[in-house]
């Protein structure tokens, strides 16, 4: 095609793209929606502001009331307009009881959070119970409510003909503020003789917990699942003694759980208390699958298959009759692609069209655990 170089830069006539397509037909449009494609899912700023979250090292060997220092001062100025904001969605009138509940239930999380969440409200100034409560604020609205506070999320996996399990996901909360304190994180511990990343995942600053993470066997993402009156999240919390809030967990099989099989069994059958899909993908071909979680169990595993080879999880039961446009639209999308197109590139265009993304969606990422900086690199915090 005739190019000509206008200012030390490479430009095409519009006479000649069109002449182009003339000549070339059908094809030629093709390439070229191909194209105008690409350059949407290259730059995503041509159609919605975005940027990296900052990334931190959290170093494990360190005590766990220091880790999350350099978090908390570079998050000063942010930290009381977002604690006001979260604290707005509980009636003035119960802050200082559940603030009270909170401090004493510290106590009963496993001893490496519950001291890495009194060092965070030691360093930002914050009573000790609005940090435990915002830990904890899943397990509090995973329950079958969904209009009372709407929580909503994306997970795609992906079986690809390159020998990768792309995972794509999507963090939908109703929480605007949330984007300022969003953040990545490396978890670092000593091997050897240096420092390696055990593990990554995005979170938020103040908060301990993961809901999206990767270590080099699989990655996890935490959909909400709504069922089940709030009442059994009580008796829950009661029966597990307070220890197994979902992100809790998340963090800690990321931590422990070295390969897929051993994660799937651990995430399956823990005892929780707050419903949820936990989506997983892994490091082989087939290895993927959503877990609906009960507060008991697993009621169900979908795994990929030969003839399954993407899922997509929102926030329904896959075996029940729903209609939700997230899903449909990125069935669509998929099914459009076809598994021979889908790279990390068109995961992130999936991503990032609407309905998938919508106004309440904070960030959007894409995981390959075969090579773990795609997640740094493929992570953008939605304005």
């Amino acid at each position: 095609m005739h190019r000509k170089m206008l200012n030390g830069e490479w430009t095409c006539s519009t006479s000649t793209w069109l002449s182009w397509i003339l000549k070339h037909g059908c094809h030629a449009v093709y390439l070229t929606l191909r194209y105008i494609m690409a350059l949407l899912i290259l730059f995503p700023s041509l159609s919605c502001r975005s940027r990296y979250p900052k990334r931190y090292v959290v170093d494990l060997d360190r005590p766990p009331d220091e880790r999350w220092n350099e978090v908390v001062h570079d998050h000063v100025d942010l930290i009381p307009s977002f604690m006001e904001t979260t604290q707005r969605l509980v009636p003035r009138l119960f802050l200082r009881v559940l603030f009270f509940i909170g401090e004493h239930l510290n106590r009963f999380l496993p001893r490496e959070y519950a001291e890495e969440i009194r060092g965070i409200a030691r360093e930002s100034g914050l009573p000790l119970g609005s940090i435990v409560m915002l830990n904890i604020l899943y397990d509090i609205f995973a329950f079958d409510r969904e209009k009372f506070y709407e929580m909503g999320c994306t997970s795609i996996l992906v079986d690809d003909n390159e020998g990768s399990i792309l995972h794509g996901r999507n963090l939908d909360y109703n929480i605007p503020q949330m984007r300022n304190v969003t953040i990545f994180v490396d978890f670092v511990r000593l091997q050897g003789k240096q420092k390696k990343i055990v593990y990554s995942g995005i979170t938020f600053a103040m908060s301990v917990i993961l809901h999206t993470g990767q270590n080099e066997a699989f990655s996890l993402s935490l959909n909400t699942r709504y069922t089940g009156p709030y009442v059994y999240n009580i008796i829950m919390q009661i029966l597990t003694q307070f220890r197994t809030p979902v992100g809790f967990l998340i963090r800690d099989v990321l931590s422990s759980s070295k390969n897929y099989s051993d994660a799937i069994d651990v995430l399956s059958t823990r005892p929780l208390f707050s419903p949820s899909y936990i989506t997983i993908g892994g490091r082989k071909k087939g290895e993927g699958a959503i877990i609906s979680r009960s507060r008991l169990r697993a009621d169900d595993v979908l795994s990929l298959s030969d003839d399954r080879w993407y899922l997509v999880e929102t926030n329904y039961d896959h075996w029940k009759e729903f209609e939700d446009r997230r899903m449909n639209v990125s069935i669509r999308m998929l099914e459009g692609i076809g598994r021979d197109g889908i790279t990390i590139d068109t995961m992130l265009f999936i991503l990032r069209s609407y309905p998938v993304k919508s106004s309440v969606t904070l960030f959007s990422t894409v995981m390959d655990v075969r090579f773990p900086s795609i997640m740094r690199y493929m992570t953008y915090v939605w304005s």
